[in-house]
Parts: structure tokens; sequence; C-alpha cells
């Protein structure tokens, strides 16, 4: 999906990210509680790109065969996001190592054209 950089967007994204995800559920392929830690890392991914990017965002979701479920964020703003050490009275910075923390891996990836990035996340398939 394509959306514009507003913050309803990452509301937006996470309500189509969850429809995706409901035939999995039902089936029972996927527990809820999986789709729960990727609506909530999603979030955190999509907000950057709303905050720190440039451009569209764009959010593709994956079910590389049936271990894991993948997000990709693409934006075309420069810089890479990173996992800082945060003060404790903070009230942002923290969404990177969430993203550490719950999922199985994730990364990012230059996107092609001069400017831009992709960041990725996946989480284990119970």
């Amino acid at each position: 999906m394509v959306l514009p950089p507003t913050p309803k967007s990452v509301g937006v994204a996470r309500w189509l990210i969850g429809e995706w995800c409901a035939p999995w559920v039902r089936a029972h392929e996927v527990e809820e509680d999986t789709v729960e830690s990727v609506l909530l890392l999603a979030s955190e991914v999509i907000t950057n790109a709303v905050v720190h990017g440039d451009g569209m965002v764009h959010v593709s979701l994956d079910r590389p065969g049936s271990s894991a479920l993948r997000i990709e964020v693409a934006d075309d703003g420069g810089g890479m996001p990173l996992i800082g050490a945060q003060r404790e009275d903070a009230e942002s910075g923290r969404g990177m190592a969430m993203v550490e923390l719950l999922s199985s891996r994730w990364g990012t990836d230059l996107a092609v054209g001069p400017l831009g990035k992709v960041v990725w996340f996946e989480v284990p398939v119970a």
C-alpha cells in the first residue's frame, strides 16, 4: 500500500495489515498475539517513516514460507534508523529498540535511486 506521510496513515496501515492477516488467523495459521506484535512494530516503523522520512510511505506484508510475517516500510528520506541510548525521561525514540526486541530479525536496505530506504522486520509465526 502507498500512504501519504501523515499521522493518520499509521492507523490506516494498522487496519489494513490486520485485514491482510485475518484469513491466516481464522485458519489458525497465525496466532492473534503474533499479529498484535506485527501491528505494534509496524506502527513504530511507519511512524518513523512519517516523522523522519520523506515522500509517500510504502508498506508491504509478506509471509515468506510459513515461518514468519515480514513487513517492509519504504520512504524517500535519507538516513537510517538507529537504536540509541535513551534518557529515562525521553518521550520518544524507543521504537527501533522495540523492533530489535520483538522481531526475530530486522534491517534496512537502501532503496533504488539517489535517496530512500526500506526498513523491514520479521516476526516468527508460532
